[in-house]
């Protein structure tokens, strides 16, 4: 089941925004996914150190692989999630090759499910820690012709 997920979520983001800013999924389970990315200087701000944008972009997507990874195609598709609330918390300057995240889905409720991600270095330095929050949408109404 595990490589059934990691491909599914490679195939999804492959050639939107996570492709484009050169996020990979590397590994993935239910309830637990890991992102990494492989740092150019085209990802660092004006003090040569990785932009917060791209360590957030990179909370938010191993975060919705997580919860991607614990609900069916079905299921999203008749109540799709979406991020409600993404917290970063920067904790040191990232620096190096690449950066990794690692997602776990924390609760799932009916209508939000919560998330932690923490970023580290290649080197494993702690960089950055993010909890983000979905919502998951409410089914269409019935149709009247049903």
């Amino acid at each position: 089941m595990s490589d059934e997920i990691l491909e599914s979520l490679r195939e999804l983001y492959a050639g939107r925004y996570w492709g484009l800013v050169g996020i990979e999924t590397v590994s993935a389970e239910p309830g637990r996914v890991v992102n990494r990315i492989a740092l150019r200087d085209h990802h660092l701000n004006y003090n040569h150190v990785v932009h917060g944008g791209v360590i957030s972009s990179l909370i938010d997507s191993a975060a919705g692989g997580a919860v991607r990874s614990t609900r069916g195609a079905a299921e999203i598709a008749a109540r799709p999630h979406a991020t409600s609330d993404l917290h970063v918390t920067y904790l040191s300057p990232a620096t190096g090759g690449e950066l990794i995240a690692t997602a776990r889905v924390v609760k799932a409720g009916r209508t939000a499910i919560f998330t932690e991600v923490d970023v580290v270095t290649g080197a494993g330095k702690l960089v950055a820690r993010g909890m983000v929050t979905f919502v998951i949408g409410a089914s269409p109404p019935a149709s009247a012709a049903e």
